[in-house]
């Protein structure tokens, strides 16, 4: 018996298989691509991106070190 796939299984193989495509693309590629390293460095760049960082980190450490139980 085979077991069912479930949407969630799919959709993880498929990014998964699309990370494995797209660094294949870069490996191959000079320079012409963008990469995962220029996404980083010009999202880190802005100013609004810094700040959306603190907000989310700020809201994740309330959610686990304020929260009572």
């Amino acid at each position: 018996m085979m077991p069912a796939v479930v949407p969630g299984t799919v959709v993880w193989a498929v990014l998964a298989g699309s990370v494995v495509v797209w660094l294949a693309v870069l490996a191959l590629s000079a320079r012409r691509v963008v990469g995962p390293r220029r996404v980083v460095q010009w999202f880190l760049s802005s100013w609004l991106s810094r700040g959306l960082i603190l907000a989310a980190w700020g809201a994740a450490g309330w959610h686990i070190f304020c929260q009572r139980p």
